[in-house]
Parts: structure tokens; sequence; C-alpha cells
């Protein structure tokens, strides 16, 4: 879908996660008017009904009146061909479920659902970092790591929809099994859980375990030889995930989104120095360095928005 003209009118954008479901409203202008946010731990946060509530709720908080049309951006592989869900390896269970057409009818509302990473980059090319950028790779380094790509100002999806799945290059041959079913993808290296894994390899057994990426940053400020080591090794996975990316794409940037990204100062500089060892010099050239996420949380539910805002028929119902 291009990410050109947009209808002159607010919209809902909902950002569907691991933790839970986030909701913003939103001005033709794309200025955040309401926020809200219900979380959903354990397992009711893969039960597709529970979420579905949950959209419910912040949907009527945020537009009592019924009007505004709703943006939604769900993690995992959009068949647009039959708007169909095919498979959320961080939501097992919504395999082949019509996500955006139960919520319409649920909503009773238009509905259009893509990609949560694709919303999040629609939202940094709309009002965020990656505003005014035609050629742009973002990663989002969250539960999972999901992917975008504009390409000449379009949103890269694939003949079905698709496409654009970066989270699941494999890295490693033969290492982590990964929620798609295959083994060695990115998203079990550089994700949250995959980099605590990561520390915990690093860290061994004894108290005060790394449980959270917060834990591994903090730890190597302190000095800890076994954070910076988990951390090199991120950073070294991370540039490996990327080089072939700037390969193909040659972006004008790229942007890291996610909860691991706010520590970006802290690990950003390393993966830049190693991305330009590692990358044939004409594919970075002129090239702007990482960027961090401008819009933080608001991002996938900004573009979710900017999605409904568009009028475009990708995903629509």
């Amino acid at each position: 879908m291009s990410t050109g003209e947009i209808a002159p009118s607010g919209a809902l954008g909902i950002d569907i996660g691991g933790h839970g479901v986030k909701g913003t409203r939103v001005d033709r202008h794309g200025v955040v008017q309401s926020r809200g946010r219900i979380d959903v731990s354990g397992v009711e946060a893969r039960d597709i009904e529970r979420i579905e509530q949950a959209v419910q709720r912040l949907v009527d908080d945020l537009d009592p009146d019924g009007r505004l049309p709703v943006g939604v951006g769900v993690p995992g592989f959009h068949d647009q061909t039959t708007g169909l869900l095919r498979q959320s390896p961080n939501f097992p269970g919504w395999e082949d479920k019509p996500v955006g057409a139960r919520l319409s009818a649920r909503l009773e509302r238009r509905v259009q659902t893509e990609n949560d990473a694709n919303c999040a980059l629609l939202g940094e090319a709309w009002v965020g970092a990656a505003r005014g950028l035609r050629n742009v790779v973002m990663l989002t380094l969250g539960t999972g790591v999901g992917s975008g790509f504009l390409v000449g100002g379009t949103l890269l999806t694939g003949a079905r929809g698709a496409g654009a799945e970066a989270g699941h290059i494999r890295l490693h041959r033969g290492g982590r099994a990964c929620g798609c079913g295959r083994r060695g993808c990115l998203e079990q290296y550089v994700s949250g859980p995959g980099f605590v894994t990561t520390a915990l390899e690093e860290f061994g057994e004894g108290a005060g375990a790394p449980a959270r990426p917060e834990d591994i940053f903090d730890a190597a400020k302190a000095g800890a030889d076994w954070a910076m080591a988990a951390i090199e090794r991120f950073c070294v996975d991370l540039a490996d995930g990327l080089t072939p990316l700037v390969h193909v794409f040659s972006p004008a940037s790229i942007v890291l989104g996610g909860g691991v990204a706010n520590a970006f100062p802290s690990f950003a500089p390393r993966v830049e120095e190693l991305l330009g060892e590692r990358a044939i010099p004409a594919c970075l050239e002129g090239a702007l360095p990482l960027r961090q996420a401008g819009l933080g949380g608001d991002a996938g539910a900004v573009g979710a928005a900017r999605l409904v805002l568009t009028g475009a028929k990708h995903g629509q119902h």
C-alpha cells in the first residue's frame, strides 16, 4: 500500500502485542489525542477471544460515539488475499484466523489489519524517526522481532501480504528453536527473550541471573564481564542479521524499535561499527546511521491508524 494522501478525519489505531493491547486516537496529522492500554499476561495473552474483548474495551473507551475507523496491528503472517492471519509464531493457536473480519463484526465498524511491525514502520515514516524518508528498514526488538520495509515510499508486503519477515532469517544453522517451526532465526537472538537467553548462557549459574534486557545493560554499566560479553554477542548477531538487509535494500536508514531499543545508546554504536566491517561499502554509501524509533510505545498504534486513514484496500474488512 502507498503512504500517500490521507482522508480528512481521525482514526483509532490498535497494537496487539505479547503483553497486551495498546490503542491511540489520532487526528489526520498524526497527533495523538488520547491513548489507552490493557495489560494481558500469561495464557490469556494468547487467547484470541480475550484479546478481542480487550480491543473492544479500548475502542469503546477511545471512541464512545462509534464513528471512527479502526486500524489494527497484529503480529504474524497475514495473507491479504484471503484475509487470514496464517500464523503468528508468538501467538500459538492463531493459525488461519480471520482476525480482521472477526473484529469488524464485533466492533460494527470498518477495520483494517496489518502486521504489527509494518504498522510501526508506517507510524515512524509518518510522524516519527523515518519521517521524510522513502527507503527504510525497521526492526522491532520486542517479544519477537518484527520487520518492515519501505521501498520508494511503499510498504513492502509480498505477493500475498505475508512477506518482509526478517525476524525469521536463519542466523545460526541448527540454532535455537523458533515459534515459526524452524531453528536459528534472528528472532531467537535479538528479541528481548532471545537476548536474555544469550545473557543466561554467559552468566552461568547462581543468584542474580538476568530476567530482562534492562538487567543486562545495568550489569554491564556496573562492569559485569558476563553482561558485556552478552551485549557483544547481541551486537554481532544484530549486525549479521542487518547486513543482508543492507545488501538487498541499501536503505537510507535503519530504524530500531521495541523494548530492547530503549537501550539504543548502549549498543547502536557497536552495531554500526560492525555493519561498517560487514556490509559492502557501496550499499552503505549515503546511508544514515541507525535511528532509534521516535514514537516509543505508540509507533504500532499510530501506524495502524495511518493504515486506515489512507483508505487503502489492503487488509480491509
